[in-house]
C-alpha cells in the first residue's frame, strides 16, 4: 500500500468512527464525545512534530461547513433541554441541522469564536484539543484550562432552581441552581456533525 493509499485508509476510519461515535452520543452516550475530539483532532491537527491527515492529503485548501448563526458564541451551536422529571434538568444539546455556511478550514479550525471568557474567544481547535489532549480523549492532564472548566460548568447558561414537591424523592437537589454540565461534550458532538457534513459536501477522499 503506498502513501496515500494508507492516508485515505485512515481518513475514512476516523470518518466512520465519527460516525459510529456520533450515532452513539445521540443514543446518550455522550462520553462518545472523547473519541471524537480524538479523531477530529487526528483530521485537522498539524504541529511541528505531527500531520494531520489533511495535510498528508494536500487538502488543508479544502472549504467546510460551518453552522454558526453569527453570535459568536456557543448560542451558535447549542440549546437548553429541560426535563424536571430527571436528575440533570437542564443539559445542552447540539443543535445539527443542515444550514451551514462553507469557510475556509483554517477559518472554521481556529478562527471563528465558539466561546468567549474574560474577554478571551476560544476556537473550535483550542476545545477540541482541550478534551483530546488534556480531558479524556487520549491524554488527561492534573489540571485544566480555566476557560475549559468554566466552559464545563455552564454557569453562563440558563440554571435551574428546583422549588417543586414530588410524590417521592426529588430527583434533583432542590432550592439550589443546576447548570447544564455537558457543554464541551455537545460542542464536539457539533463540530462533528460539521465535519460528516463537509466530508460529504466536498468529497474529501476515503477508502
Amino acid at each position: 500500500m503506498n502513501d496515500a493509499s494508507r492516508f485515505k485508509e485512515r481518513l475514512g476510519s476516523h470518518i466512520g468512527f465519527l460516525e459510529r461515535s456520533s450515532e452513539l452520543y445521540d443514543s446518550g452516550q455522550e462520553d462518545e464525545s472523547l473519541r471524537l475530539a480524538t479523531s477530529m483532532r487526528l483530521i485537522f491537527h498539524d504541529t511541528n512534530s505531527s500531520t494531520s491527515a489533511l495535510s498528508h492529503l494536500q487538502l488543508k485548501g479544502t472549504q467546510m461547513l460551518s453552522s454558526s448563526r453569527g453570535h459568536g458564541n456557543w448560542q451558535d451551536y447549542l440549546a437548553h433541554e429541560i426535563n424536571l422529571a430527571s436528575s440533570r434538568p437542564v443539559v445542552m444539546k447540539p443543535l445539527l441541522g443542515d444550514a451551514f455556511v462553507a469557510v475556509p478550514l483554517a477559518d472554521w479550525w481556529e478562527g471563528e469564536s465558539i466561546f468567549v471568557h474574560n474577554g478571551t474567544q476560544y476556537t473550535r481547535k483550542r476545545i477540541i484539543l482541550s478534551l483530546a489532549n488534556k480531558d479524556g480523549g487520549a491524554h488527561v492532564d492534573a489540571k485544566l484550562e480555566a476557560y475549559y472548566k468554566v466552559l464545563c460548568a455552564g454557569e453562563y447558561a440558563l440554571g435551574i432552581t428546583g422549588n417543586m414537591t414530588y410524590a417521592g424523592p426529588p430527583p434533583f437537589p432542590q432550592g439550589i441552581p443546576i447548570y447544564p454540565d455537558n457543554a464541551h461534550l455537545a460542542l464536539a458532538r457539533q463540530f462533528a456533525h460539521e465535519t460528516l457534513a463537509s466530508q460529504s459536501q466536498f468529497g474529501w477522499p476515503v477508502a
